[in-house]
């Protein structure tokens, strides 16, 4: 079962929780189905048109994934990871 790793900037619906088990077959599967468990989740990752905000930087196994490749498939034990460029000034 893959694993969503949510940073804390994001963990206020999921209600603190860190690492999420799901099922899903790909990275975006995986994500809905966090959203499923903890609605209002999924609209800090995705903009309207179901693209990674711009500041929402998307790790499969601690590689980077591009949008193009959010619906490739995962295998068990996957590590889907979340990293949110907060900016400041």
């Amino acid at each position: 079962m893959p694993i969503v790793a949510v940073p804390p900037p994001y963990q206020g619906p999921t209600h603190g929780e860190g690492e999420i088990p799901v099922d899903g077959g790909s990275v975006r599967e995986c994500l809905a189905a966090v959203e499923q468990k903890y609605p209002g989740f999924l609209v800090q990752v995705f903009d309207a048109e179901g693209r990674p905000h711009r500041f929402v930087k998307l790790f499969l196994n601690e590689e980077p994934i591009a949008e193009s490749q959010l619906d490739q498939p995962l295998e068990p034990g996957d590590k889907v990871s979340i990293v949110a460029a907060i900016g400041g000034g």
